[in-house]
């Protein structure tokens, strides 16, 4: 009677694979996690980078061990990593549906390809040479890092108009052009918009301009805020520029057309007292309601 044959099999279920599943499933949570929700204060670029150190380490490891259960493991940590990263620079720079197809075929057929690299112990490189390639691209993050790093980052200036006009009765969900919110970008890198909080306060004596939709209440306080609409999830690719319009809302009453002046400040001046104007400050956290009594 003849006996067959049985290859070796690429993975054995014991106490080995357990530790071996369970480090590569930490690792690759670590790195959707990384991936998918930590934010840095710095280029997306350089956040990606910094994932592909970690996996072109993984990679060197499966380059260089004789173990099938590290080589497997090691690749599906790699492979899931990646397209975990795919799906978050679809998401970050808006590319669309388009874009998400045609590069989800890319990697299916680069994938495919791979296939054919492989050799007998299931690597594509000699340990020598994936460690080469490992510090080279250490090398390279380093130099994105150091790059982002060093150029500091979006640079943003307000721009106010010296004055803001009123006329007829209203609401506070209104909205009045107060000036520009200009983001430059002056690095090579993509980088994400998170415009600086500003506040506007009333100063001086505002009690002309207050509402009184009862006539048989007391006037209401004058209420104004700020709003930079700067959209959402807004990024300046590199050494360019976007403007953003600054909005005031303000509930106030005017009987005829009225101009009111703006002026910049550290922060919101004190005073009851003088002609009215309208004073815009850079504040830290929420943007608070500022009203004149």
């Amino acid at each position: 009677m003849t006996e067959a044959v049985v290859g070796p099999r690429m993975v054995d279920i014991d106490s080995e694979t357990l530790f071996n599943g369970a480090a590569a499933a930490i690792a690759t949570i670590a790195v959707l996690v990384y991936v998918l929700n930590v934010e840095i204060p710095y280029s997306p670029v350089t956040k990606y980078a910094l994932a592909i150190v970690f996996l072109g380490g993984v990679f060197a490891l499966t380059q260089r061990t004789d173990n099938h259960q590290l080589v497997l493991f090691g690749y599906a940590v790699i492979l899931i990593s990646a397209v975990a990263i795919f799906f978050d620079i679809v998401n970050t720079f808006e590319l669309g549906n388009t874009a998400t197809v045609l590069g989800l075929l890319v990697i299916a057929a680069a994938i495919f390809s791979l296939r054919s690299l492989l050799d007998e112990e299931s690597q594509f490189l000699s340990g020598r040479r994936a460690t080469f390639a490992f510090a080279v691209i250490v090398a390279v993050v380093a130099i994105v890092l150091l790059v982002d790093v060093a150029s500091g980052g979006l640079a943003y200036e307000l721009q106010t108009q010296s004055q803001v006009t009123f006329a007829g009765d209203r609401d506070y969900r209104d909205q009045a052009r107060l000036g520009t919110v200009v983001v430059r970008n002056p690095t090579p890198l993509p980088e994400r918009v998170d415009v600086p909080t500003y506040a506007a306060c009333t100063v001086g004596n505002w009690s002309a301009f207050r509402p009184q939709p009862n006539p048989d209440a007391p006037p209401e306080e004058v209420r104004v805020d700020l709003h930079v609409d700067d959209g959402y999830n807004e990024h300046v690719f590199s050494f360019g520029g976007k403007s953003y319009p600054v909005l005031l809302h303000a509930n106030v009453i005017a009987s005829n057309e009225t101009s009111v002046p703006v002026e910049r400040t550290d922060s919101c001046p004190d005073t009851e007292t003088g002609s009215p104007y309208i004073a815009v400050f850079e504040t830290s956290g929420a943007t608070p309601d500022y009203r004149a009594v």
